[in-house]
């Protein structure tokens, strides 16, 4: 434990702010997510079937690489499993406190058992921020922005 106040206290302090939003709208995302029905909170996640064009200038980007690397450590540190629609409420809320846009993907497949499955990523643009990894799979049933 000691050890790992150790290391947030190493980050620089951007950083660390970072680090303690995504922490924050990590665990609202799993309480809504795992909770509340999506037809109550969905007006949380932004404006249904809008997709958005975003140009990110080099400070975005840079906050942007910060958030991926602060999330990657909380998701192997939390308590629990964080989920790709609870990934991506959290990354968005964040972005939207940097007054950076991006969109929410939901999409559905069936597994080989014909069993239906879904997945969420999130996207600013065509650059992918979180659920990269087999979205292709996926046919898009709706998207928030």
């Amino acid at each position: 434990m000691f050890k790992l106040l150790k290391k947030y206290y190493k980050i620089d302090k951007k950083e660390r702010i970072i680090l303690n939003q995504t922490f924050f709208w990590l665990i609202y995302a799993f309480v809504l997510v795992r909770i509340i029905p999506l037809k109550w909170f969905s007006s949380v996640l932004g404006e249904f079937k809008k997709e958005i064009e975003v140009d990110v200038n080099e400070n975005q980007l840079q906050l942007i690489d910060v958030l991926r690397k602060n999330k990657r450590r909380l998701k192997k540190r939390l308590p629990w499993k964080v989920k790709c629609f609870e990934e991506a409420i959290a990354v968005k809320k964040v972005l939207e406190k940097h007054q950076i846009k991006s969109t929410i993907y939901l999409g559905v497949s069936k597994d080989k058992n014909s069993k239906l499955i879904a997945h969420a990523w999130l996207k600013i643009g065509s650059d992918f921020i979180s659920g990269k990894k087999g979205y292709e799979k996926f046919s898009v049933v709706g998207f928030y922005s």
